[in-house]
């Protein structure tokens, strides 16, 4: 298992967990809503691990088709809000673009291409109040495109940097 199947498997099961002990606790008491949080902590963590690991394999794969052949900056899987729903997929970060791919298993599968001098600032703020993982590009046209990424401070960097070398 390598680092971040762990990180995905610990922060998405120990939240789903937490929450599930809590309902399960509720209905049928305190040690069967801790033995039942537990399980379906593991198993979602598991679940969704997996599905991030099998995905990030795919996006790599496919990563200079999606960029047209351009050096690749930073990468990594994202949810890109279109309305209510948070289509899950993958960002990529070259010199001059940032670009969202979909996954198949979305309603609004879709392709997202910004240039980067389109954008005129970048917001960050956090999911519940406390997870540090919401990216807002807001464009020169009053447009905003919001992202959940993993390592939101890295992506805030490596985009600041790209925009002050156009």
């Amino acid at each position: 298992m390598n680092k971040e199947f762990l990180k995905t498997f610990f922060s998405a099961g120990a939240l789903f967990g937490i929450i599930m002990g809590l309902f399960f606790g509720m209905i049928n008491g305190i040690f069967a809503g801790i033995c039942l949080g537990v399980i379906s902590g593991f198993s979602f963590g598991l679940v969704i691990s997996a599905f991030v690991q099998i995905q990030s394999r795919k996006f790599k794969k496919i990563g200079a088709e999606v960029t047209h052949g351009k050096k690749i900056v930073l990468d990594g899987g994202a949810n890109h809000f279109k309305g209510a729903e948070g289509v899950g997929g993958w960002l990529y970060l070259t010199s001059e673009e940032v670009i969202f791919k979909s996954h198949a298993f979305n309603i609004q599968s879709h392709e997202t291409v910004i240039p980067l001098d389109k954008i005129a600032e970048i917001k960050i703020g956090s999911t519940l109040g406390f997870i540090p993982n919401r990216l807002q590009l807001v464009l020169k046209n009053g447009v905003i495109e919001r992202f959940v990424v993993f390592n939101r401070n890295t992506w805030v960097e490596q985009l600041n940097s790209a925009i002050s070398s156009l």
